[in-house]
């Protein structure tokens, strides 16, 4: 595998600041209906979904310091409305530190905050973001609180679905099994309480830094 090269950096950096401004605000309503919101980062090439044998690319340089800087203030704006609703909230950045490109940022509200608070395993000894990868964030934003967590991959089992949502049996096959094998790796199963019969799995990627302004 080889990793695709991106061109045309003036235009990266208007599709991140774009990114920013349509992402600040949090349509409240359909937070209420939902009980969840997140902000990931739909920026090409760091979102495109490789039909190829090329590795997509991960934020570098001054593409990861805007992302990040993007993350902060989509962090700070939301964290402005959701202090208005009167109630506990959850709101965090989930920052990876290998998996950059899976950062978001993270609300939720009612029953799916206990969703989020064990969606990612605490390891047995947990590190400070100061002696991690991204060490230089934590320096740039002195007023964020970062907890180390495992970044997990996680997979609903329940979009296998029935034979019936295939075009026919072969497809289905194939689709069961590799879900099946997907299975057998080294994973964690997480129940969300606010939808019935959820059947998530987590599969460890590397580490994930939950962050907030306490």
């Amino acid at each position: 595998m080889y990793s695709k090269k991106y061109r045309g950096y003036q235009n990266l950096w208007k599709d991140i600041d774009k990114w920013i401004k349509q992402n600040k605000f949090i349509d409240l309503e359909r937070l209420e209906y939902r009980q969840r919101d997140w902000v990931k980062i739909h920026i090409s090439p760091f979102s495109n979904i490789s039909l190829s044998n090329n590795l997509i690319p991960q934020p570098r340089g001054k593409a990861r310091k805007l992302i990040t800087q993007g993350l902060v203030e989509i962090y700070k704006e939301r964290k402005k409305q959701l202090d208005q609703l009167g109630k506990p909230y959850y709101l965090k950045i989930w920052l990876n530190d290998i998996r950059f490109a899976e950062s978001q940022v993270v609300c939720a509200i009612d029953d799916a905050i206990d969703f989020y608070e064990i969606t990612h395993a605490k390891p047995e000894r947990s590190i400070s973001i100061e002696q991690s990868g991204i060490k230089d964030i934590a320096r740039t934003y002195p007023a964020f609180t970062w907890e180390q967590r495992f970044d997990q991959e996680l997979i609903d089992f329940n979009e296998l679905g029935t034979v019936d949502d295939y075009y026919d049996m072969e497809e289905f096959l194939e689709e069961k099994a590799w879900y099946r094998k997907v299975e057998k790796k080294k994973h964690k199963k997480i129940i969300d309480s606010s939808i019935p019969d959820s059947d998530y799995r987590a599969f460890h990627k590397g580490n994930v830094w939950i962050g907030d302004i306490k």
